[in-house]
């Protein structure tokens, strides 16, 4: 895929850090302990505009440590180079330093010094992200997933060794049940490289252990084994044929602890019948998506799964190449790929070609929708029940 998807690792045009080197790793030791100072200068301001495509780069390829250096390198005192140390904090699992260093992009972003912002008076060198509400949305997903310890909150005795180590969380996305059995897909960007992961369905219940039991890192596809017995589970359109204009309804769990716990429902239509560069294996579609929407079941309007939330344009990066800001441009992989998959690893699973009997009609009219097929308000209730949170730790 291309790098200008937000999940695909971008091109690494600049060298790794050099972890023999004792400059490198006396900068490193001082970013993990919360030790970072950044100065503010005209000629600093000028350095650091050359590189803040270096860091930008470092971010989307997932570069956390080379993102950490360059910027303590060439970084400037403002709430973008402060939300990038956040950024390598979290991709690096460093949860609690990762909140101070938000912190500080927050606190340059509500400064009244127009140097501590990268949102200008006449332009912006913020890369496309606004500030501060992608650092606070940040911020609000750690704090859901992992809360910070109260001060008053003393434990009563000393951790074990297990609890001294900690897991701590990487990410979070969205999963879906597609059998009785307790199979569940996701992407593989969700779970790649977790020690641990849980899934949990939205509306209170409590998260429970999966494993990984298959995957596929070309069609971006993970297999799931939840330890409960679900009670519901997806049904998956039996005529796979997707058109141009069909209407698409996505449920999923996006910035998880800033918009609802229990789950988002968006609606759109079908825009293209394939993806980036005319890939064929997925559509592209108007559904807002965000970031936890990954790993997400997209529905048609009879409530059927039809592809799985992959991807959105790069926003930031195609404002940088072509000087337009895409809207809306987001990207499912078609249910026939995750079929195959899921063939391919014996999981069995349900399908419908969405006709419905004499008394599904007479329920979907009681509800509000005499036209035959059942609302979205509907459909987003049913997809409650085998549509949840898949949360990666390590």
């Amino acid at each position: 895929m291309l790098a200008v998807a937000l999940w695909v690792a971008g091109c690494a045009m600049s060298t790794t850090v050099n972890k023999t080197d004792q400059a490198a790793m006396a900068r490193f030791d001082a970013f993990r302990g919360g030790n970072v100072t950044l100065p503010m200068g005209a000629l600093e301001a000028a350095e650091w505009a050359l590189y803040r495509d270096t860091a930008y780069e470092h971010l989307a390829g997932g570069q956390w440590r080379e993102l950490a250096d360059v910027v303590q390198r060439k970084g400037i005192n403002n709430d973008l180079s402060w939300y990038y140390l956040g950024r390598a904090a979290e991709g690096l699992g460093e949860v609690s330093l990762a909140r101070q260093y938000y912190q500080r992009s927050i606190e340059r972003s509500n400064s009244e010094k127009a140097s501590h912002r990268c949102q200008g008076a006449v332009i912006s060198l913020c890369d496309g992200f606004e500030f501060p509400d992608v650092t606070m949305a940040r911020l609000s997903q750690l704090e859901a997933a992992a809360p910070a310890p109260k001060p008053e909150a003393a434990p009563e005795a000393a951790p074990s060794r297990a609890d001294a180590g900690g897991i701590k969380l990487l990410r979070t996305g969205t999963g879906f049940v597609v059998n009785a059995s307790g199979a569940a897909v996701t992407n593989f960007h969700v779970v790649q490289q977790c020690g641990a992961v849980s899934f949990q369905l939205g509306g209170g219940e409590d998260a429970v252990p999966a494993t990984v039991t298959a995957s596929d890192p070309m069609n971006d596809l993970a297999l799931l084994k939840i330890s409960d017995k679900p009670e519901a589970s997806a049904v998956f359109q039996d005529d796979e044929r997707v058109h141009a204009g069909d209407d698409v309804i996505v449920f999923g769990y996006p910035l998880l602890g800033q918009l609802s716990s229990s789950g988002n429902l968006t609606k759109g239509s079908v825009t293209a019948l394939s993806g980036l560069r005319d890939d064929t294996r997925f559509f592209q579609m108007s559904a807002p998506i965000q970031l936890g929407n990954s790993g997400g079941p997209v529905l048609n309007s009879s409530g059927r799964v039809i592809g799985v939330v992959t991807s959105k344009l790069n926003a930031a990066q195609e404002l940088k190449s072509s000087g337009d800001i895409a809207q809306n441009v987001n990207f499912a992989l078609k249910a026939s790929v995750l079929r195959t998959f899921l063939a391919a690893n014996n999981v069995s699973y349900l399908k419908s070609d969405g006709t419905m009997s004499a008394i599904a009609r007479a329920q979907t009219a009681s509800d509000g929708n005499p036209e035959g097929s059942p609302a979205a308000a509907v459909i987003g209730r049913k997809a409650g029940g085998f549509t949840g949170i898949v949360a990666c730790y390590r």
